[in-house]
């Protein structure tokens, strides 16, 4: 179960950013209340995704497999970091 969680722990902050950005939007109008929660969200999933990637980068790989999911864990990390600013963008770029 941990290498689960250490290989997709990338893609389930992105999908978490996902869901709490539709959230706000649906709920939440287009204030500027809005868009600082909606920024304070991404601040904080993309320090999670920091924080993960950090510690992930600390570990030692003992065996290959060990290897391998630290790897493919970056991997997911570098893919949901890009992810979750993509998403962000229309917030940031898009003035009501």
């Amino acid at each position: 179960m941990k290498s689960w969680f250490i290989m997709m722990g990338g893609l389930v902050l992105w999908a978490v950013h996902f869901f709490l950005l539709y959230l706000l939007a649906e709920f939440g109008g287009s204030g500027s209340g809005v868009r600082l929660a909606a920024s304070l969200c991404t601040l904080a999933i993309l320090g999670g995704a920091v924080w993960m990637f950090v510690a992930v980068s600390r570990e030692a790989p003992g065996d290959p497999f060990a290897w391998w999911r630290r790897r493919a864990a970056m991997l997911a990390l570098a893919f949901g970091g890009l992810g979750i600013v993509f998403q962000y963008l229309p917030v940031l770029l898009v003035d009501r």
